[in-house]
């Protein structure tokens, strides 16, 4: 039987009242008068006697309905806390800041259990507030960065004439390996890591008097980062992080550890190396190492900015199952070929400060510098027929709807009219003719089968 009726059937119990007991003599001697239940309708005389007055102004208004107030509209803070943890956990760190700074729940919620960022080693500042403190408390740290500053300071705040100013730089480019790990190991064990998310190894500056890095500081600053990814590794962080920027020359220490960001979410490689690379070490260490972690990286996102590297016309090929979005920024000259199916966007980022030598692709002829190429510039849009058949955008030019399931010339006929309007949108005069023949290419780039260390030529 359904609960509702039980619980009809319990309230109609309730409702009924017991009589008492009477005897058939005093059922016989007491008459029982029993009402009838039949309505009557009242004469019309009587209705119009009867008739009650019209309500007083008082009591219509005390009748009258009071309109509800207006339904506020629902914004982040009416979501419930589940969802709006879930939201969390899709904005960077930089983002989870400005949010925290908004009111006090935003506050309580993220940097109330949460310490944001810090940079190792540790500024002078925190350590005072550790000396101040009688205790502190060891929140998750989200973002650990490490920019090299070279901004001076004082480790003796209070006495400033009793060591010389240093910098965080001069730490690193000067200390020994021993007392690098040992360095790391003292302040980290500080840090709570397990929950992790971003690390930035990139200095805040890779010039000194308009002069790039040499290749000594280059090798202290990998050595140094070296050190901290191995430290992050022995605690299991590494797994967690979502978001990784580094600087790497042609030795690409970072390759050791591509398989251990399974949850990457966007890879950020600077790539500085020497300017003078020979040829064995430019197609035997730099370049199959920089193919290799491409193909390992398993972030949605990756973005490559070329400081310097040394020019040699050599194709390099970026294959890799999971990339989304690439952005490239360094020089026209940079010759990548894409191989992603799961590639949507590219973004070219060019240099365009400079009026009449803006472009130094290959062979480019002084009067032609003016525009850079797209479609050659850094990346060659050759290499995406049949291999990234997913891609939508390439250098905010709409590319998704002309299907690579047509032969090549066909395929390359109709994309190179969209190429050639967005070449007279900048500005461009030249005929097709005469831009396909010094701005496009006219045949399908042949790719190696094997790329990385599989197409190292003995």
């Amino acid at each position: 039987m359904p609960r509702h009726i039980d619980l009809l059937e319990k309230d109609w119990e309730i409702d009924e009242v017991p009589t008492p007991r009477k005897s058939p003599r005093q059922q016989m001697t007491t008459p029982v008068l029993r009402r009838s239940s039949r309505k009557r309708s009242m004469p019309p005389g009587f209705s119009s006697m009867f008739t009650s007055p019209p309500p007083s102004a008082k009591k219509s208004r005390k009748d009258a309905k009071v309109p509800s107030p207006p339904v506020a509209p629902p914004t982040l803070l009416t979501l419930p806390h589940c969802a709006i943890s879930r939201l969390l956990l899709c904005l960077d760190v930089d983002s989870l800041e400005r949010l925290s700074a908004t009111c006090s729940y935003f506050d309580q919620m993220i940097a109330g259990k949460f310490l944001l960022s810090m940079s190792l080693p540790f500024p002078v500042g925190f350590i005072k507030e550790l000396m101040d403190g009688d205790s502190f408390d060891k929140k998750p740290l989200l973002k650990l960065s490490c920019k090299k500053t070279r901004d001076h300071y004082n480790t003796f705040l209070d006495i400033p004439d009793y060591s010389e100013p240093s910098s965080f730089h001069k730490i690193i480019t000067t200390i020994s390996p021993e007392m690098t790990d040992y360095l790391l190991s003292s302040q980290m064990s500080l840090l709570s890591l397990h929950k992790l998310r971003e690390l930035d190894l990139v200095p805040d500056s890779v010039k000194k008097e308009d002069r790039l890095l040499g290749q000594r500081i280059m090798t202290s600053y990998s050595n140094f980062d070296c050190s901290l990814l191995h430290h992050i590794y022995r605690l299991g962080s590494l797994r967690c992080l979502t978001r990784l920027d580094v600087l790497v020359d042609q030795h690409m220490f970072l390759e050791q550890f591509m398989a251990e960001f399974p949850n990457l979410l966007e890879l950020g490689l600077n790539i500085l190396t020497r300017p003078g690379l020979s040829k064995h070490v430019y197609l035997h260490e730099y370049l199959p190492r920089l193919e290799a972690i491409v193909a390992a990286s398993k972030a949605p996102v990756l973005k490559v900015t070329v400081v310097a590297e040394t020019r040699r016309q050599v194709n390099k090929i970026f294959k890799n199952n999971y990339v989304k979005k690439l952005v490239l920024t360094g020089p026209c000259t940079f010759n990548v070929f894409p191989v992603m199916e799961q590639l949507k966007e590219v973004v070219v980022n060019l240099e365009t400060s400079l009026l009449d030598n803006n472009c130094t692709y290959w062979k480019s002829r002084s009067d032609d510098r003016g525009l850079h190429r797209a479609g050659l510039c850094c990346v060659n849009f050759g290499a995406v027929y049949e291999n990234c058949p997913n891609l939508e955008r390439f250098m905010g030019i709409n590319v998704d709807n002309v299907s690579h399931k047509q032969t090549f010339n066909k395929w390359n006929g109709r994309i190179k009219k969209r190429f050639y309007d967005d070449y007279l949108q900048q500005g461009g005069s030249k005929e097709m003719k005469a831009w396909a023949k010094t701005r496009w290419f006219s045949r399908r780039p042949v790719l190696p089968k094997n790329i990385g260390y599989d197409g190292v030529v003995n």
